[in-house]
């Protein structure tokens, strides 16, 4: 009789046991993130570094340059941004003549503030007349014809904004003969030739410039 009284007790035990537990709330299911995937989780993992450089890209830009061998001497320059990394360009300017002409630059990493670059100009420099030069105390008269002039370039630019700046350095090699010529009355020296050959287009480049950038 006492074995029936004690599984009798178990068995309502169990039962309200089971009752209570079925009355308990139940939490919610935990919800997780979808992880990216593809080009998304390359973008997000590129922007979530704390280090990252984010440059504001532009549609195109003008820039004033100047500078020793500057291929538009005092001039400035349109560039079209044909891609983040490239851009495309025409300018104008005064040197030693009125120069024109085009070029393009390359842009090794667009997305940071700092980013070195190479670029290539052609340059077509106008005509001079008649020229009066004097070296210590030694005169004669030149003219200058107009000439193509392929300047290779490299350099850095900073632009963290809409304004930046850049600094370059670089060679223009006359792609015409020596457009130099004297007044027949005259016999310059040595050194005079020198000196107008010096600053006759082409040679050894060191400018510096402001870019501003254009559109987004």
């Amino acid at each position: 009789m006492k074995c029936y009284l004690i599984g009798g007790a178990a068995a309502l035990l169990f039962i309200a046991s089971a009752g209570q537990a079925q009355q308990l709330p139940r939490e919610p299911e935990a919800q997780y993130p979808e992880r990216p995937r593809g080009q998304d989780r390359f973008d997000n993992a590129r922007t979530s570094q704390p280090n990252a450089d984010p440059f504001p890209h532009y549609r195109s830009s003008l820039g004033l340059e100047m500078g020793w061998g500057a291929p538009y001497g005092l001039g400035v320059i349109y560039a079209y941004n044909v891609s983040p990394a490239f851009d495309v360009n025409v300018g104008a300017g005064i040197g030693v003549g009125a120069k024109i002409g085009v070029g393009a630059r390359y842009y090794f990493r667009p997305d940071h503030a700092f980013t070195p670059y190479v670029g290539v100009n052609l340059v077509r420099t106008g005509r001079l007349e008649n020229v009066n030069v004097d070296l210590n105390g030694e005169e004669a008269i030149y003219s200058m014809s107009p000439s193509a002039v392929a300047h290779l370039r490299g350099g850095i630019r900073w632009q963290p904004g809409r304004i930046g700046l850049l600094g370059t350095v670089g060679y223009g090699s006359r792609l015409t003969g020596d457009p130099v010529t004297y007044d027949p009355a005259y016999y310059p020296s040595p050194s005079l030739r020198d000196l107008v050959q010096t600053i006759s287009p082409g040679g050894v480049e060191f400018s510096v410039g402001m870019v501003i950038g254009l559109g987004r």
